[in-house]
């Protein structure tokens, strides 16, 4: 998934990817979510959050999702 993301967001060797499944207890969230962090060399970051657990992502579901902007 990580190979993915950096092929498909165009990123350096050295931008860092994160991808971390969290749970979320707060009302109106949804029960799990997974995170895709970019942490690029010049200093900015970029977020984007799935809901759906790690294991359930697709290659065409992280597509899309990284295809729209990030949420911050």
């Amino acid at each position: 998934m990580k190979a993915q993301a950096r092929r498909q967001l165009g990123l350096d060797e050295q931008d860092i990817v994160v991808i971390r499944q969290l749970d979320c207890s707060e009302p109106g969230c949804p029960p799990v979510e997974t995170v895709v962090a970019v942490l690029a060399v010049d200093s900015t970051s970029r977020r984007w959050a799935l809901h759906h657990p790690v294991a359930d992502i697709t290659p065409d579901l992280l597509a899309e999702a990284l295809a729209a902007p990030p949420t911050i």
